[in-house]
């Protein structure tokens, strides 16, 4: 417990100083969500994901942004890629595994707010509620993989060219996470949905944000799907001089899943009761189980909601930039 302690610790401390230098959001863990709204099961991770304690790690290892700002442009186009260099493929590792999930799970999508929920008075033009998250899933991903392209699939795969669906929008503020820092929001929160490291009930860590979604029941035992997090966070014209026009911004990050036979077959409410077997990484904890049980049928009933009256992403389609 004192090594789980002094891990979380540490990770809150250097995360803080990340923070300041570079405050942009990708997925850090994903994890299985279970029946009574406890997280269960191994944690997985994106395509080559690196942790900030991990040796090499910089500012841009994780952090995707379409467009860049080496080209220029304000608008994404027909010739953005859609992931991170370092996640074209599915490249995993023993220490950040792809995640293993039942047909019909629920999965966790966790992030860090970095000040867009908390601050919002720092960049004008921004969208409430920190923008919206879209994710997409495909059994038949492109390496290639372009971000107009996947924007265009539609919640019942008859959208763009039909190699996938819209499996959540959501908004990017969870309506409880925080960073730790003395703007109004994160010190309601702070109080309103504190963060206690396990045998310290007097601390206060930040409060992870979630993206929770639904994994198609249709999904084959020991296949793959892809999942596309794409959090768009525009900038509206007409407020920051610096871009009269607006500018589109996307933050991106992939991954895969296995839907794993194993727990298809004992059945999704009956993880909870081997998941004391199954090796755990309880290294960051996002509220209390009945905060999170509470936000998870939620969290579903808003999906469901949204995906029917959510519009899709505007795009504005310029030509590729030679």
């Amino acid at each position: 417990m004192h090594a789980t302690t002094t891990s979380l610790a540490l990770l809150a401390a250097i995360s803080s100083l990340i923070i300041k230098t570079r405050a942009h959001s990708w997925i850090e863990q994903m994890q299985v969500i279970s029946d009574n709204g406890s997280f269960t099961g191994n944690m997985g991770y994106a395509r080559g994901y690196m942790a900030r304690t991990d040796p090499g790690y910089n500012g841009d290892t994780m952090d995707y942004l379409v467009p860049a700002l080496e080209t220029g442009r304000t608008r994404i186009n027909s010739s953005d890629l859609l992931c991170h260099p370092s996640q074209l493929t599915s490249n995993y590792t023993s220490n950040y595994p792809m995640l293993q999930v039942s047909p019909g799970g629920y999965v966790s999508m966790k992030y860090l707010e970095n000040g867009h929920v908390t601050l919002p008075q720092n960049q004008a033009g921004k969208p409430k509620a920190a923008g919206t998250i879209f994710v997409y899933g495909s059994t038949k991903p492109k390496n290639d993989e372009k971000i107009v392209d996947v924007l265009a699939w539609s919640h019942d795969g008859t959208g763009g060219d039909g190699r996938g669906s819209l499996l959540a929008a959501q908004n990017f503020d969870d309506g409880r996470c925080h960073q730790i820092n003395s703007g109004a929001i994160s010190t309601q929160r702070q109080q309103q949905f504190p963060d206690r490291v396990p045998d310290q009930p007097t601390s206060n860590v930040e409060q992870w944000c979630e993206t929770d979604l639904e994994i198609p029941s249709s999904a084959a035992p020991n296949s793959r799907m892809t999942l596309y997090w794409i959090w768009q966070w525009p900038t509206a014209p007409g407020v920051d001089p610096i871009y009269p026009n607006g500018k589109d911004e996307y933050y991106t990050t992939c991954a895969d899943i296995e839907s794993s036979p194993m727990l298809s077959q004992l059945g999704f409410s009956r993880v909870a009761h081997f998941s004391s077997k199954i090796r755990r990484q309880p290294l960051v904890r996002i509220g209390n189980q009945e905060q999170r049980s509470q936000c998870r049928h939620l969290s579903l009933l808003l999906q469901r909601a949204r995906l029917a009256c959510t519009p899709p992403p505007r795009l504005l389609l310029l030509p590729p930039q030679q």
